[in-house]
């Protein structure tokens, strides 16, 4: 009984942090908005507020572990997700060079800096190889709202974040041999090896423990790669969307387990599962369904970081915390803008990128915090590396605005003498003849469904040479029509990441001809919030919903009651009109042929 109680007390004690963390992670997120910064930001400052160095309103940060950790997996899995395989290998070669060449620059360049401000050599290493990552959730949320993912600078921050995304998992691997120079051990620091097996096992023993692991690692990438997909497509035709958030976050979470039994790290395990099912149809609406659960754990996990923030230790030491805010800023922003002009961008583009990207990024924390725990870096240090982090998170979207302003006056800088065309440039649209019907210069529409409607509206915008994108929850279509080479999405129309993917925020048209009511009112809602200026052409089943669909956003609306009964009654008069047409036609044919009668004699007179 005593047992029972002392669980349900620890659990409840569990509850009422997790209250207190979201609550106030919730009030802060709202005030920030106000300011228009990122909610990260808003998340560790709540951390340091509810933190054992501040309010110390959270009892016991430590219980809130797990949770932090299977964020820390959602979010290596949503990386892998939002890999495009076909994306990087049309033409971003280049860019992906550039992202590489860039990190490697920076965290040479930045190391003996951190070293003058009295890191060991191995520690300096380890903070400039978190920090030289730069923010992808921030700065391509900040592009989105203004639209620029599509521009050059949108790419090719894109590809830069990705390459760091992939180079994330060198540097976690890279972490125990850093303790290990340090002298700190660690955890996943690697034991002594001989030669001749005198001390304990020889090189033979760890040659072949390291194939095996590699293997065994093999083994979870090619299973991954044949089964799930086929799983995948299984729960696809079920139209069931819970089977398939519950089938991908499991492969996530066993890869990651698995992985951690091969001795490597669980973001390793997450990042693979995600880049597996990145290469399926089913990536956007993963992507879609993860994100808000991936977020929420989020929140949770960057509010007990910045539980680490000591505001005594960063009103003593806060020259050094702006002091390194300004060299990461100053230092990641040059080597970006000598790297792209050395790889031939144009100057606008390479400005805009270079501020976009100076600013450190969420992945740093889960760097830092590695380093940390294999004792590369004190508390001290931590809880000013996660201010130095913080701040330029806070600062990044208005460097992107400040990126605008400085790429007119660098836009005629020269380009290098090794490049002849300039990378990176945007050509001017070419205006259309003006003696062009007005459907042709349409540049994209969006057809939610391919049933019977939906066929119809695509093949009248074949006829038109129209371009569309359409969106389907049937896996045989998506198979099918793919294969016929129309650009099909696997996904549910009011998810927003499929919606992104399609491409509704540069569409001209949203076309909704899904019998699902609730489902297009919530793309109503959804694509209005996204693009108002779009056209949403909506179908109902019922004039009530028509009109509720005509609230949320929708331009024309067709209601199938409504437009039944007009086909019906047309078609009902018509034919009637023709039936008694036929009748009369009928009836005069009848009396034509027999002579008219006689009129009969006038009787005589009385």
């Amino acid at each position: 009984m005593r047992d029972s109680l002392c669980l349900g007390a620890a659990s409840v004690g569990v509850v009422g942090d997790l209250l207190i963390i979201l609550a106030t992670a919730a009030v802060v997120a709202l005030a920030l908005q106000r300011v228009r910064l990122a909610v990260i930001p808003a998340y560790l400052l709540a951390g340091a507020i509810v933190g054992p160095s501040a309010l110390g309103l959270v009892s016991a940060p430590e219980s809130l572990e797990s949770i932090s950790r299977l964020a820390i997996i959602l979010l290596m899995f949503g990386i892998g997700l939002d890999l495009d395989r076909s994306t990087l290998a049309r033409g971003l070669g280049w860019m992906a060079a550039l992202g590489a060449t860039a990190c490697a620059a920076t965290i040479i360049i930045g190391w003996p800096i951190a070293m003058a401000f009295g890191l060991s050599a191995p520690a300096a290493l380890a903070v400039c190889m978190a920090l030289s990552t730069s923010s992808t959730a921030v700065v391509l949320r900040a592009l989105a709202e203004r639209r620029e993912l599509r521009r050059p600078h949108g790419r090719l921050c894109f590809a830069v974040s990705a390459v760091q995304d992939l180079l994330v998992l060198v540097m976690l691997a890279a972490l125990p041999a850093l303790a290990r120079w340090n002298g700190s051990g660690g955890e996943l620091a690697l034991p002594a090896m001989t030669v001749d097996g005198s001390d304990g096992p020889g090189w033979v023993h760890y040659l072949v423990d390291a194939c095996l692991r590699v293997g065994g690692m093999g083994l979870i990438f090619i299973g991954g790669m044949v089964v799930v997909p086929r799983l995948m497509k299984e729960a696809a035709r079920g139209r069931s969307t819970e089977v398939m958030i519950v089938l991908s976050t499991s492969f996530a979470i066993g890869a990651a387990v698995a992985t951690q039994a091969l001795g490597f790290s669980a973001e390793m395990g997450a990042f693979f599962a995600g880049f597996v099912l990145s290469a399926t149809p089913f990536r956007h609406q993963l992507i879609g369904q993860v994100s808000p659960l991936r977020d929420l754990f989020i929140a949770v996990f960057f509010t007990t970081i910045g539980m680490n923030l000591d505001p005594a230790t960063l009103a003593k030491w806060w020259w050094i915390v702006i002091v390194a805010v300004a060299a990461t800023l100053s230092v990641k922003a040059l080597v970006m803008m000598g790297m792209s002009w050395a790889f031939g961008v144009s100057g606008a583009v390479a400005a805009i990128a270079a501020l976009a990207l100076c600013g450190a990024s969420e992945i740093s924390l889960v760097l830092l915090q590695s380093a940390a725990g294999v004792g590369l870096l004190n508390e001290v240090a931590l809880g000013n590396l996660i201010a130095v982090v913080v701040l330029t998170l806070i600062v990044t979207p208005s460097l992107i605005t400040l990126g605008h302003r400085v790429a007119p006056r660098v836009q005629a800088l020269r380009l290098p003498p090794w490049i002849s065309v300039a990378r990176g440039h945007e050509p001017p649209p070419q205006p259309s003849p003006t003696n062009e019907p007005a459907a042709l210069r349409l540049r994209h529409v969006v057809i939610a469904g391919f049933g019977v409607v939906g066929r119809a509206v695509a093949e009248r915008m074949d006829t038109l040479a129209v371009p569309y994108t359409i969106i389907d929850v049937n896996p045989r279509t998506v198979e099918t029509q793919s294969a016929l080479g129309r650009r099909i999405i696997y996904g549910d129309i009011s998810n927003v990441e499929v919606l992104e993917t399609a491409g509704v925020r540069s569409a001209d048209a949203v076309i909704l001809t899904i019998p699902d009511e609730d489902a297009v009112l919530r793309a109503c809602e959804a694509v209005r919030s996204m693009s108002p200026d779009t056209f949403i052409a909506a179908r109902t089943n019922f004039l009530s919903k028509g009109m509720m669909a005509s609230r949320l956003g929708a331009d024309h609306v067709t209601a199938e009651d409504l437009a039944t009964a007009e086909s019906m009654s047309h078609e009902v008069i018509t034919q009637l009109t023709e039936r008694v047409l036929r009748r009369h036609e009928r009836d005069g044919q009848a009396a034509a042929p027999g002579p008219a009668p006689a009129p009969a004699p006038a009787p005589p007179p009385a």
